[in-house]
């Protein structure tokens, strides 16, 4: 899987998609830029190039790019397609060993209007 979606974090909740697009094409040709804002101050977005060169060179220059009244980028290699195609581990593998007897708590034995007042108690405390 080419590398060619970078994730750009830590960015200005007021960025515009059109400006980080121009200020991050001057690595290349950009095939698709998304940006997520949000209040908290955690606002991030994902920026495609067309070729994996431009990708390597925005994550490792991208930091240039910082304005004096900006915090610094947060500058990462992902995408979606790259996580569905990893290969899974296979956690099954021990299910002869588990055995659901030992993981039983103190309200198994409890019926519904006990396990109620049980946990109706715990949100007065």
């Amino acid at each position: 899987e080419e590398r060619r979606v970078i994730y750009v974090g830590k960015i200005r909740p007021d960025t515009t998609r059109t400006e980080l697009r121009d200020r991050f094409e001057v690595f290349g040709e950009i095939e698709e830029c998304t940006v997520n804002l949000r209040d908290d101050g955690d606002s991030y977005a994902f920026i495609t190039y067309r070729y994996t060169c431009d990708a390597f060179a925005a994550l490792e220059n991208g930091y240039t790019l910082r304005r004096s009244n900006e915090t610094d980028f947060e500058l990462y290699f992902c995408g979606r397609k790259q996580f569905f195609k990893s290969n899974y581990a296979d956690l099954d593998s021990n299910s002869d060993d588990f055995d659901p007897a030992s993981t039983k708590s103190k309200y198994d034995s409890l019926d519904f209007d006990s396990l109620l007042k049980e946990a109706q108690r715990s949100l007065r405390r």
